[in-house]
């Protein structure tokens, strides 16, 4: 704004051009009434003075001008490419390529800039107009990364990363870098000065050495070697024949080594041919010759021979041919005829053959006197090159006939045809081949002397994979598994003395062609920054698939096309990002497959990259999710065309329908989408809507792995999620096996799901879990089966089936809970009770009992018993009180009746345990003394050895030993039992241990009769 207004408001600026070539202005702007302004349509590139004039309502006033021309261009793009080709311990080397547009403006400088990785800090290094820099004082080991931005008067271009580099001496093989000689193969004449130089590359710093026919090259003052920290050289100064060969350069570092071979050929006269000259035939009239060829031919073909003649009383040599092509020479024509029509009326019997110079009269007969019987004829001992007439007569019975003359005038040399080839029509067109089959190349040749044959591919490409085959009438080209890599121009040449043949090139190609234009681009989705671009894919894919498509995009604004994709893409849609707002852009798209990539489709019309100015479209599928007497609980989706702005909101609106016939209120719904520009078109919610509380039975959305057994290890921990629903909320309980959980168990229940979870689980957590859901509509139940993988628990009901005086018997059942896997056996300890560890008794016992022997007699043990599964060894089962190792103590040794009184027994029958020894006595009284007698049932008892019956004047004894063994442990006590007679039961007698050998049996009736009984304990 001017410091002076002019006393009136500054109303309007006027904004003039003029092009630096030019001495007029234009007027750009001429109403503008802001202190800033963007004046389009400039020639990119050109040079632009500028001048502002401020207007009130008195005029215009003065004009301030830019001092400098200000070129209309913008920033550059980015370099191509950036390669780091060097890396030292403390140094790195990047060289770039130039941008594919310098945005109108000369390309004033590079900036460098890195940064450590891991850092966000980039550094600046320096600027530089060439195309390589070399980065020094870097910290070793350290890894960067590089960047270069092209820069011009306008600014810099966005910026070209590299990739990561470590910075540390960089370790490579030798290389040799071999493209400045052809083919590996060096000529020239001999005489000639011979140099080729061969760069060499590699790190550390390769030794090179040369060699000549896999012997070391000895260097003389003709032939010496020197290297340079780049290249080394191989220096041949006025070269001979004897220096052709293949000369091998060996590269060696710490890494590896690396050998080239390279053929130098030294061209020369030929050598003398190979003797001694052979007489193949010597006639009167001729001598026939042959010789070797030379052993040096020059390092090219041989052309021709020089045959000199020299009779032996001379010492001049003269010339007899100077054009043999052959290693033989005889000057000769052959010639040929048919037999008369008419043979006079008598049988031919021959041909006589007449020779006359062509400038002479003097005719000579050359065949036999008596004629020749063959219808052809070799004449020799001709002068070469001189030219002769023949005549040819036929001889019968009456003489020779009429002369026939040979036309034309014949010469005798040898006669020379110039290479020829039969290029079959098949080849003169394209070779179409699919990959992988073999390539065959036939081509019949022709030509005198046999001319040398040569196929080459266009650019002089070698043909290392090719197999070919040359004889004197054709050549064969073979190559077989071709790939792509063998596709273009195939070019045979025929060379001999006569002349050369070269052939039309061969053009050998994949079938396949790039493919056509895809069709169809269009543009959706516009915004300030991206577009999306969609096209159709191209009719004909050239007969290999589509394998991706390139996509390019053009400024109104400039003059190229660049490219929008750095990688494949297969799909045909596409989102162009990075456009500059305002700009307008046209795009095309093109196809590739894999021979190549085809032509581009026809641009798009030009889109301007802005954000619209649309609003949304209505939200989609609103629907009722939810709802309560007082509240509903709507949803809906996403506009299906957003105006090309995000979405910033939505308006939900509500009003009263109407009361239905039961008088609850019902209510209309609709929701509209906001962006930046504005609200959009609303969508009503289906409805008339009558809030009132739903009800729904309760469901448990039981997982399917929790329908299975649940396996877990013991120490883990359980952790059971169920999704719920139901209306109004269930109520959640959780059971195990028809019990409450137990303390440690945590449950949390909400309105949409229930969770069980059980922290170090052990065996007594197995079980089936049951979780309901009840509500006012219904119950729902789910059971969880859990099996804990742990150890067994204790096996049940362990008892001692029997205690001898050297074992014990234990009987048990299974364990109730057997880990969740198969008790495989159990394991018996045994314990002194003086003792205070178990020792193993058995520790593989695949049964419910075991028999534990030997134990010492009289000693107290305890016992316990373990089962064993997978998992390990369980809980064990003991027992409670010490077992004393006897056994049971025998009956009592014998009993005495000691007195009887009325309400005592009358002894008339005793008891004994089978296998036991017992002695009765029983008191005899009588005046005289009686008679005992001892009868068992009935029948007088018979004395044995083990019965043994002793009477005494007042003693009658049934004898039975002693005891003499107690089990092995003092008796403690007795028990004394009685019955009545004849069927009653055993009863016990006395309610207190008896100690002594003798007790009083109370309440007895009198004259009853009584079976007593006795075990001692």
């Amino acid at each position: 704004m001017p410091l002076v207004d002019g006393g009136s408001k500054i109303t309007n600026y006027i904004i003039e051009k003029r092009e630096s070539t030019r001495k007029a202005y234009a007027t750009a702007i001429t109403q503008c009434d802001k202190c800033s302004v963007t004046i389009p349509n400039l020639a990119e590139g050109s040079e632009y003075y500028f001048r502002v004039s401020a207007e009130n309502e008195f005029g215009i006033g003065e004009a301030i001008e830019t001092p400098d021309p200000i070129r209309a261009s913008q920033a550059p793009s980015p370099p191509e490419s950036i390669t780091v080709t060097d890396v030292t311990k403390n140094s790195a080397s990047l060289a770039w390529t130039k941008p594919k547009h310098d945005g109108g403006s000369r390309i004033t400088g590079y900036v460098i800039e890195a940064q450590k990785k891991g850092t966000d800090q980039w550094s600046h290094v320096t600027t530089v107009k060439t195309f390589d820099f070399t980065i020094k004082n870097l910290n070793e080991n350290e890894e960067y990364i590089f960047r270069v931005m092209a820069a011009n008067l306008s600014g810099r271009s966005s910026p070209r990363q590299s990739k990561s580099t470590i910075i540390k001496e960089q370790n490579t093989e030798p290389e040799f870098d071999l493209r400045a000689v052809c083919q590996k193969t060096v000529i020239a004449k001999a005489g000639d000065d011979i140099k080729v130089e061969v760069p060499i590359s590699g790190r550390p710093k390769p030794t090179v050495s040369w060699q000549r026919d896999n012997q070391a090259l000895k260097l003389t003052q003709r032939t010496n070697v020197e290297n340079t920290p780049t290249s080394t050289i191989l220096k041949i100064t006025e070269c001979v024949r004897n220096d052709s060969g293949i000369y091998s350069v060996t590269g060696k570092n710490v890494v590896g080594s690396v050998t080239e071979n390279i053929t130098i050929k030294v061209h020369d006269v030929p050598g003398p041919p190979k003797g001694p000259i052979k007489l193949d035939k010597v006639a009167p009239t001729f001598i026939e010759i042959s010789w070797d060829t030379p052993e040096n031919n020059g390092g090219v073909p041989i052309n021709n021979y020089i045959v000199e003649i020299r009779e032996t009383t001379s010492q001049t040599w003269v010339e007899l041919s100077t054009s043999v092509i052959r290693t033989t020479f005889k000057s000769s024509i052959t010639i040929a005829w048919n037999k008369p029509v008419y043979d006079g009326g008598s049988e031919i019997t021959g041909y006589i053959i007449e020779v006359c110079p062509l400038e002479e009269e003097e005719w000579a007969i050359v065949s036999p006197k008596e004629g020749l019987k063959a219808t052809s004829f070799t004449i020799t001992n001709l002068k070469e090159n001189q030219e002769y007439k023949i005549n040819i007569s036929a001889v019968n019975s009456e003489g020779v006939g009429e002369a026939a003359a040979v036309p034309g005038s014949p010469k005798a040399e040898d006669r020379l045809l110039p290479p020829e080839m039969d290029l079959d029509a098949d080849l003169r067109k394209v070779v179409c081949l699919r990959a992988c089959n073999t390539l065959r190349l036939f081509v019949p040749i022709r030509g005198r002397p046999v001319p040398e044959i040569k196929w080459t591919r266009e650019n002089d490409e070698p043909l290392e994979r090719a197999t070919i085959e040359n004889t004197s009438s054709y050549t064969l080209l073979v190559i077989g598994n071709v790939n792509r890599s063998d596709s273009g121009k195939y070019i045979l040449s025929l060379e001999n003395s006569s002349g050369t043949k070269t052939s039309e090139a061969v053009l050998i190609k994949d079938p396949f062609i790039p493919p056509d234009a895809p069709k169809g681009v269009d543009v959706s989705n516009i915004k300030k920054d991206s577009m999306v671009i969609t096209w159709e894919p191209p009719t004909n894919d050239g007969g290999s698939p589509v394998t991706g498509y390139i996509i390019e995009k053009h400024d109104k604004e400039g003059v190229r096309w660049t490219r929008c994709n750095r990688s494949t893409v297969t799909d045909v849609t596409y989102k162009v990002k990075g456009l500059l707002e305002g700009h307008a852009y046209e795009f095309r798209v093109a196809a590739e497959n894999a021979v190549g990539t085809g032509e581009p489709s026809s641009p798009s019309v030009y889109f301007k990259a802005f954000d619209p100015v649309f609003r949304p479209g209505p939200p989609s599928n609103p629907k009722v999710t939810d709802m309560n007497k007082t509240s509903v609980m709507l949803a809906w989706g996403k506009p299906i065309f957003d105006g090309a702005s995000e979405i910033q909101g939505y308006i939900v609106e509500a009003c009263e329908a109407k009361i239905s016939e039961d008088e609850k209120k019902t209510y209309k719904f609709r929701i509209c989408a906001i962006n930046k520009v504005g609200v959009g078109e609303h969508v009503d919610v289906p409805g008339p809507i009558t809030p009132e509380d739903k009800t729904e039975e309760p469901d448990l959305d039981i997982d399917p792995e929790l329908q299975k057994v649940v396996s877990i290890k013991a120490g883990a921990s359980l952790r059971v999620f169920i999704p719920i629903k139901g209306r109004p909320s269930p109520a959640i309980t959780w059971a195990k096996d028809e019990g409450p959980l137990k303390e440690t168990a945590q449950t949390e229940v909400t309105s949409t799901y229930t969770s069980l979870v059980i922290d170090s689980v052990t065996r007594l957590d197995s079980g089936k879990y049951t979780v309901t859901a009840e509500n006012s509509t219904g119950t729902k139940s789910a059971v969880i089966v859990v099996r804990v993988l742990d150890t067994p628990s204790a096996p049940i009901n362990l008892k001692v089936q029997e205690i001898t005086k050297e074992s014990v018997t234990l009987s048990w059942e299974p364990p109730l809970m057997d880990g969740g896997a198969h008790v495989k056996n159990y394991i018996i300890e045994k314990r002194e009770s003086t003792r205070k560890t178990y020792s193993a008794v058995v520790t593989n016992c695949h049964k419910l009992s075991w028999k534990i022997e030997p134990l010492q007699e009289g000693c107290n043990y305890y016992f316990r018993v373990l089962a064993e599964n997978m998992h390990g060894i369980g809980l064990p089962a003991e027992t409670v009180d010490p077992l004393k190792v006897s056994e049971v103590p025998q009956t009592p040794g014998k009993i005495t009746v000691v007195d009887v009184t009325k309400s005592s027994p009358a002894f008339s029958n005793y008891s004994v345990l089978v296998g036991k020894d017992l002695t009765v006595e029983i008191p005899v009284v009588g005046r005289p003394a009686p008679k005992v007698t001892w009868t068992k049932d009935g029948s007088a008892l018979k004395i044995t050895s083990r019965i043994n019956i002793v009477n005494t004047p007042h003693l009658t004894t049934i004898n039975i030993k002693e005891p003499e063994y107690d089990g092995g442990s003092a008796i403690t006590g007795y028990i004394v039992e009685k019955r009545d007679l004849p069927e009653g039961r055993w009863m016990k007698a006395n309610f207190t241990n008896v100690i002594e050998t003798q007790f009083i049996v109370t309440g007895l009736t009198e004259s009853g009769k009584y079976d007593f009984r006795v075990i001692a304990k």
